[in-house]
């Protein structure tokens, strides 16, 4: 059986540890196992063909991406489906389609008018974000309009969402089929922090609205709960325990059968309650 990994290593200059690891314990195991960087190779499109039974897109990269997309069209497998990759590699549609499934996000706006944009924040704290996670722009806390000077609307969308006040650390919930680890996002290191039954909970119906098994989601812990600000399809995983033994156990399952592959996310069932504010979604 041959597993094929998409990586990112010209950005990350070395690939993430923990799938490294995995691809080592998948060769002792008898995989035929290599691994590729799309930005390093001259690639023919139209030439492509699918040689591998599984491929895992571990790069956020555009053009991984649209490799990706060539190799799904043509009958391949991978351990995140291409279009749920899509789908969650994009800001705008990640952040209406947790919210549409019921999951906690905060209120959004989209605009390329900056006047606009400017009367928003003159009204409330809020935050822009680059509109792909691939995107090498800084997130921009903006307490008022002048905070927004350099912001460039027309060459590229963001997403504006408003600030969660916070009260406790921010946290990263990590995904690998059905285990959840935590850590604290600012904390010097990695450390780990305890999963709740209501954190667990987030991270799987999230994972579920994509219909992706290997994930990280970003959690502010606000007035009213845990909120989910961001969305990885490509996490590092450094926070789940033995993270490179389960993904390569989970790997394995997938290439065997075990554990069932989607090729398109699942359909999106709308929460009670945001028919309405998705009819709406431009007020």
């Amino acid at each position: 059986m041959k597993i094929h990994f998409l990586l990112d290593e010209q950005v990350h200059l070395q690939p993430c540890p923990t799938f490294v690891s995995a691809m080592a314990l998948l060769a002792d195991r008898g995989f035929t196992v290599t691994r590729g960087i799309p930005e390093a190779a001259l690639l023919c499109p139209d030439r492509m063909c699918v040689r591998h039974d599984l491929y895992v897109l571990e790069s956020r990269s555009e053009l991984a991406l649209s490799v990706a997309a060539v190799l799904h069209d043509r009958g391949g497998q991978f351990l995140n489906p291409y279009p749920a990759c899509a789908l969650a590699q994009n800001r705008i549609t990640a952040a209406s389609r947790l919210a549409a499934a019921g999951v906690a996000v905060p209120r959004s706006w989209v605009t390329a008018d900056f006047a606009m944009l400017c009367e928003l924040a003159a009204e409330q704290t809020v935050i822009v974000k680059p509109y792909r996670t691939s995107a090498a722009c800084r997130h921009v806390v903006a307490h008022g309009p002048d905070d927004l000077v350099g912001i460039p609307l027309r060459e590229q969308p963001v997403l504006v969402q408003e600030f969660i006040e916070r009260c406790g650390p921010d946290l990263q919930l990590q995904v690998i089929g059905e285990q959840v680890g935590a850590v604290e996002r600012e904390a010097p290191t990695a450390a780990a922090v305890t999963v709740t039954p209501e954190l667990r909970e987030i991270a799987l119906r999230c994972g579920r609205v994509f219909g992706l098994s290997v994930y990280s989601i970003d959690i502010v812990q606000g007035p009213e709960g845990p909120v989910v600000v961001d969305f990885d399809r490509a996490p590092c995983l450094a926070g789940v325990p033995q993270a490179a033994a389960l993904l390569a156990r989970h790997i394995e399952n997938v290439v065997g059968g075990h554990t069932p592959l989607q090729r398109h996310p699942p359909t999106l069932h709308v929460a009670p309650g945001w028919s309405g504010l998705l009819q709406g979604m431009a007020a």
